[in-house]
């Protein structure tokens, strides 16, 4: 009898798309007169990313967490982060997991990786452990401090860009970094036009612009000294230790986007043809197939059009202020990152390990617009992955967070929003690009930023080197619904009401 594909299934073979194409060459054997176990064999050396199938863990690997719960709120929070998590560490790629203080989950897909997330994989990339938002980060300029706080502020919402979409055609930015020969790796052919159309903005959501001011002790200049950041130590001592600083938090935006969304494609092929039950969360590209060196290639890119991204802005108000930058430091959190032979992915962690040169890591950490932003060294404490966390995260959903603020009617009452503001924000200089205030972005939305600060010592993540004060921060707030959404949405919910009228009618 010819072999049939429930006979390769039986034999071991995965139920993916190069069944077919093994089928069609068992059959081809069959005919110049092998025996079935002549076949098999044939088919196994033609085949050899065939066998065997790879399957999830039956037990997950291990999770470090450190985070602790101090309400019942925030153990339902950790309880999800910690659901997703484990989920994720029955892939058979990621060898450890961690999550930070900040930790809260990013949706309930199976295996997605909570903010605050960080995993250790072995020879291979994870595009949805780095997320859509593909090296979001952080980015510092350190300037001195002799402006006021309103004529920074003003040039700075008229130079940054907030809100969906890119720059307007005629008011793009342009730099070296859009000339680079990398538009034939397959991951971003096509994609120059979108790099150039998101230079120079910082899109909406948690992605801000802020102003702050530091004042450096003795201490904390002798700690960067000693870590080995001469640089900033020498300023530090030039400037008496003040300095103004702006510090911006945004991704790679549609950019990254896509190429996020092109990873997640052929990951998913590559999982689809060569394992089984691995969950659109958790699907990987081996790191050293063609298409996974493609794709590691692509992210650096992304990193460097990042970094860029950030520093254009900078730069455009340092020439406004007529200053120029005397430090700039930054480093991601939702990206990739290749330490000997394994690939840490971190979704909203910080890296806290050491770099080529042997210097702890100076890292950035925001904790909310009206809370300082934290300079830290890193501790390589290896227990937690050598990460630390992105900021102080969330215990609730931003619709979960909005609720007690709207009226029967489940609209935000403004004059309600405007007083939360003043009271959590003010003496600050707080402004909403796109025009409405988005309260939950406000620190209310955020976890209790002490005590993120605490249990950072507390799981010795990093040490604290500095705190920049808030002075003002923009972010892009709610925009106004274009007529469009609206008239739409509005035609939505009528024809909706009629169905259920006529439904009604119906029942009667």
């Amino acid at each position: 009898m010819e072999l049939k594909a429930r006979d390769l299934i039986a034999a071991g073979w995965h139920e993916g798309r190069r069944l077919g194409a093994a089928l069609r060459r068992a059959r081809d054997l069959e005919a110049t007169g092998l025996a079935r176990p002549e076949v098999l064999s044939a088919l196994e050396a033609e085949f050899p990313n065939q066998l065997p199938v790879i399957l999830p863990r039956y037990e997950p690997a291990p999770l470090a967490e450190a985070i602790e719960a101090e309400n019942p709120q925030q153990a339902a929070n950790v309880a999800s982060a910690r659901t997703r998590m484990t989920e994720l560490l029955h892939v058979p790629v990621v060898k450890r997991g961690v999550i930070m203080p900040d930790a809260c989950p990013a949706g309930s897909a199976k295996a997605t990786i909570p903010v605050g997330g960080g995993i250790e994989v072995e020879n291979a990339i994870i595009p949805g452990a780095h997320s859509a938002d593909i090296c979001c980060s952080m980015f510092a300029t350190f300037f001195p401090a002799n402006h006021p706080v309103g004529e920074v502020m003003d040039h700075l919402q008229k130079l940054t860009h907030f809100g969906p979409g890119g720059r307007p055609r005629g008011q793009q930015w342009s730099s070296a970094v859009l000339e680079e020969p990398v538009w034939d790796n397959r991951f971003l052919d096509g994609l120059r036009s979108r790099a150039r159309d998101f230079l120079g903005t910082q899109g909406d959501g948690n992605h801000f612009a802020y102003i702050g001011k530091i004042q450096f002790t003795e201490s904390q200049r002798a700690a960067i000294e000693s870590a080995g950041y001469t640089d900033l130590a020498e300023w530090i001592v030039r400037r008496d230790g003040a300095f103004n600083v702006l510090v911006t938090h945004h991704g790679s935006r549609g950019l990254g986007a896509d190429l996020y969304k092109r990873g997640q494609i052929a990951a998913r092929k590559w999982c689809d043809e060569n394992a089984k039950d691995i969950p659109d969360s958790a699907v990987w590209l081996p790191g050293d197939s063609p298409e996974g060196k493609a794709y590691w290639d692509a992210l650096q890119y992304i990193g460097r059009w990042t970094r860029e991204n950030h520093s254009l802005i900078h730069d455009v108000l340092m020439r406004r202020l007529g200053q120029r930058a005397l430090v700039q430091i930054g480093n991601e959190h939702n990206f990739v990152w290749k330490r000997g032979d394994s690939f840490y992915h971190g979704k909203g962690a910080t890296p806290a390990w050491q770099d080529k040169e042997g210097r702890p890591l100076l890292g950035i950490i925001p904790l909310n617009m009206a809370r300082e932003i934290l300079l830290v060294l890193g501790s390589n404490n290896d227990t937690f992955l050598s990460f630390c966390p992105h900021g102080a995260g969330r215990n609730l959903s931003r619709t979960a967070m909005l609720a007690p603020f709207k009226d029967a009617e489940g609209e935000l009452d403004p004059a309600r929003v405007q007083q939360v503001l003043a009271e959590t924000t003010g003496g600050l200089d707080i402004r909403w690009f796109c025009g409405t205030p988005d309260l939950s972005e406000s620190p209310l939305g955020y976890k209790d930023a002490t005590k993120v600060k605490a249990q950072i010592e507390r799981f010795g993540l990093a040490r604290v080197v500095g705190e920049i004060q808030p002075r003002g921060c923009i972010m892009a707030g709610e925009q106004e619904e274009p007529y469009w959404v609206r008239n739409r949405r509005e035609k939505r919910a009528s024809h909706k009401g009629e169905r259920r009228d006529a439904n009604r009618t119906a029942e009667l």
